[in-house]
C-alpha cells in the first residue's frame, strides 16, 4: 500500500509535537539541589570568624544552592567579613528567595558589607530590589555607589538612568567607570552625547585604568548605537532581536571548533585595590552565548577590593567566536582569568 506525501507529513509532525511535549515535560520538572559540602556547613558555624568567611566564599564559589539557609543567617554574622562574603556567595547563587534578606544590608554599619549587597542584588536580578539599589546610588561611600550602580547596569534597569547619568560627575574615579559601563549595558540611546562629553580626571590614574576606561567607554557607545538603530528601524519601539553572529556560520557546513575569545577587554582596577596594593587574578564561570556574547559570569576565586564585581564588568564586554558542533553554534560555559 502507498502512502502519500501527505499522509508522512502529518505523522512526521504529529511525532515532532509529541517529542516537544515530552521534552518540555522534562524541562518543567523540578531538580533538587546537591547538597553542599558538609565540611563547610560545619565550618560557616566555625567559632573562628576566618574560617567562616572562607566557608561563605567557598560555598559561593560553587554556587551552592543547598546552602542558602546556611549564608542566610551569616547575613546577621557579628563579624563585618563574614557577612560580606555571605552576600556575595548569595548573589553569586542567585536564588530571589535571598532578595529580601539582601536589601537590608544596604543600611549596614559596614562600607563593604553594603557594597556586596548591591552587587548580589545585581547578580539576583529581582526588580523589587531596584528602589533600594536606586537609594544606595547616594551612599556616603564610594565603593557602595559604585556596586548599586553595576547593579543596575546588570538589570539594565533603564527607570534608572538618569541617576546612573548622574554619577558621570561623581567625585570618585570608580564611580565614574562603573556609570560608565552600567549606561552601555541599559543601552539608553538618549545618553550618547552625555558619554562622548565625558573628560577624563588624570590625577592618580595610571595607563592600564586608562585602557580600561577607553574601552568601556567604546564599548557602551557601541551598545548606544546599536539600540538607536534598532529603534529607528522599529518606529521608535524597541524590539526583541535574534540573536546577531548566527546567520553569517554555515550552519549546514557540518563545521566544527572550540569556543575562543575574539575580543578582550582590560579590568579596570580600583582606588582601594590601588592604595592596598593587590593584585592578582580572579577566576570566573563564565556562559558564552551562541552568538558569541556573554551571558553570565560568576566568580570562583575572589580577590575582594572591588576587583571581583570589575572582573564580573569585563568580561561581559568579552566578545568570543562560539563553539561550532555540526555546522550549529552552540552555548557554552567556559573558565576564565581575569588578571590585576
Amino acid at each position: 500500500m502507498k502512502t502519500s506525501r501527505f499522509t508522512i507529513l502529518a505523522l512526521l509532525t504529529a511525532a515532532l509535537i509529541a517529542a516537544s511535549a515530552t521534552a518540555a515535560s522534562i524541562a518543567q520538572k523540578s531538580v533538587k539541589p546537591e547538597a553542599p559540602p558538609p565540611r563547610l556547613l560545619s565550618e560557616i558555624r566555625s567559632k573562628s570568624a576566618s574560617t567562616r568567611r572562607d566557608a561563605a566564599n567557598d560555598l559561593g564559589s560553587i554556587r551552592a544552592r543547598g546552602a542558602v539557609r546556611a549564608l542566610v543567617e551569616a547575613l546577621s554574622d557579628r563579624d563585618s567579613s563574614v557577612r560580606e562574603a555571605a552576600a556575595f556567595a548569595l548573589g553569586q547563587i542567585a536564588d530571589p528567595a535571598a532578595t529580601g534578606l539582601l536589601i537590608p544590608l544596604l543600611a549596614d554599619s559596614n562600607s563593604e558589607v553594603r557594597a556586596s549587597a548591591a552587587f548580589a542584588l545585581g547578580m539576583i536580578g529581582e526588580r523589587k530590589s531596584l528602589d533600594a539599589l536606586s537609594y544606595a546610588t547616594g551612599d556616603r561611600d564610594p565603593e557602595v555607589r559604585s556596586a548599586a550602580i553595576v547593579a543596575l547596569g546588570l538589570m539594565q534597569d533603564a527607570g534608572g538612568v538618569d541617576e546612573v547619568s548622574d554619577a558621570l560627575d561623581d567625585s570618585s574615579n570608580d564611580v565614574r567607570y562603573d556609570a560608565v559601563w552600567a549606561l552601555g549595558q541599559i543601552g539608553e540611546p538618549d545618553v550618547e552625547d552625555r558619554l562622548r562629553a565625558l573628560t577624563l580626571d588624570r590625577n592618580g590614574i595610571d595607563d592600564g585604568w586608562r585602557e580600561a576606561y577607553g574601552q568601556a567607554l567604546k564599548n557602551s557607545l557601541e551598545s548606544l548605537r546599536t539600540e538607536a538603530h534598532a529603534r529607528l528601524e522599529s518606529g521608535g519601539q524597541t524590539r526583541a532581536r535574534r540573536a546577531t553572529g548566527i546567520v553569517r556560520d554555515d550552519r549546514y557546513a557540518n563545521a566544527t571548533r572550540v569556543l575562543a575569545v575574539r575580543e578582550s577587554v582590560r579590568a579596570a582596577t580600583t582606588e582601594r585595590a590601588l592604595k592596598a596594593k593587590v593584585s592578582g587574578k580572579v577566576k570566573l564561570r563564565v556562559l558564552v552565548g551562541a552568538d558569541g556574547r556573554v551571558v553570565r559570569a560568576y566568580v570562583t576565586r575572589r580577590l575582594g577590593y572591588g576587583l571581583d564585581q570589575r572582573a564580573v564588568e569585563a568580561v561581559l564586554q568579552y566578545k568570543f567566536d562560539s563553539e561550532m558542533q555540526s555546522g550549529l553554534p552552540q552555548t557554552t560555559w567556559i573558565d576564565l582569568e581575569v588578571k590585576f
